[in-house]
């Protein structure tokens, strides 16, 4: 009777104590419904951002966030985009499975529209670096993923892996497979261009949009030209990826090489056009890259190769052209299928891939 009423007392007890930890749980949130319901991820810059638990209604605003999301096999979950993805990179037409149909926000990057947006009832958006859109959409109830840096060349990598996290399913473990082949190639690259001594280093000039816009100190561009091996002549500039310089400075300069890239698209002129009207004077004629044929269009396809999931191809790209005789056996051409292959489940025909190396359109 004794041991009877021993036990009985033991599990009261501890019916009790396992009563009360669930009172306190509840009090201090962690058995709340709601909170079950969304998940915190870390962005880039170490803000938290609170997301659904389960995505499933997507707005693609930010340039790059279309090609990322595509990448990560959740362009199903994409209800609206930037009007400027549906017609601003030729080849996204035909690599992507959805986009001619996906509905395009007008003035997207300039001027977004709130109202516009909360017409798609949208679980995520994955926004430009605007603290004003952002915290417009989060006040209307919608979880915004804004663009955020370190100012690294393996921020790409690092964004992907955000991206993942947020939209789930099997989007980390494809983001798994690039942080690899991206870790792989820079491996591969480094290996041989940390070997070039510096009095035979190129000096390396990198152009966005315009041929006095380049990419300055907190861009990744300065250190993505010295990953290659290359002296990158505007290091030291004040700015971000689109800044401003003096005809005197890149003049001063006598770059070796000059990449373009991030021109074509939103009503911006071509890259070939930039070059031509303002490389092809007397002024910049002296300029060893121009003197020596070295200016070179950056490849695009899907994106801008300088911002998006294709930079570590840039990189490899760059590394080759100034070095072809340090990369014997790195056939871009055939890097590029496999990338396409392995990433955007798209088997880029010879033609195809030669195309886009060439800069050209489908």
């Amino acid at each position: 009777m004794k041991k009877r009423l021993f036990l009985f007392a033991l599990m009261a007890t501890l019916l009790c104590a396992l009563f009360l930890t669930g009172c306190n749980n509840n009090a201090q949130g962690t058995d709340d419904p709601a909170a079950a319901e969304t998940k915190i991820v870390k962005n880039l810059d170490g803000t938290d951002i609170t997301v659904p638990t389960k995505v499933e209604k997507v707005g693609a605003i930010f340039g790059p966030s279309y090609e990322k999301i595509y990448m990560l096999n959740a362009e199903d979950k994409i209800v609206c985009d930037g009007d400027f993805h549906i017609n601003g990179w030729p080849w996204s037409n035909v690599i992507y499975q959805r986009l001619n149909d996906v509905p395009g926000i007008p003035n997207a990057h300039t001027e977004l529209n709130i109202e516009e947006m909360m017409k798609y009832d949208l679980d995520v958006v994955f926004n430009f670096p605007n603290p004003d859109t952002t915290a417009a959409m989060e006040q209307a109830g919608i979880s915004v993923v804004p663009f955020a840096s370190t100012g690294k060349f393996t921020d790409i990598r690092d964004t992907v892996n955000v991206y993942a996290e947020v939209l789930g399913d099997d989007a980390p473990e494809i983001a798994e497979r690039y942080s690899k082949y991206f870790d792989e190639k820079l491996k591969m690259i480094t290996d041989v261009t940390s070997k070039i001594s510096e009095n035979k280093k190129a000096k390396v000039y990198f152009a966005n949009q315009e041929i006095l816009w380049t990419a300055g100190n907190k861009s990744d561009i300065p250190e993505m030209i010295q990953l290659a091996g290359g002296i990158c002549v505007h290091k030291d500039v004040e700015g971000g990826g689109k800044t401003e310089i003096s005809k005197e400075q890149f003049l001063s300069w006598n770059s070796d090489f000059i990449f373009v890239d991030h021109a074509g698209s939103s009503g911006n002129a071509t890259a070939e056009e930039v070059i031509n009207t303002a490389l092809q004077t007397d002024e910049f004629a002296q300029i060893p890259a121009v003197k020596n044929d070295n200016v070179y269009i950056c490849p695009t396809g899907v994106f801008f190769w300088d911002a998006g999931v294709q930079k570590i191809l840039l990189l490899m790209w760059m590394a080759q052209t100034m070095y072809p005789e340090e990369f014997p056996n790195l056939d871009m051409q055939e890097e590029l299928k496999t990338f396409y292959s392995e990433f955007f489940r798209y088997d880029l025909t010879d033609e195809q891939a030669s195309k886009i190396m060439a800069h050209l359109n489908p």
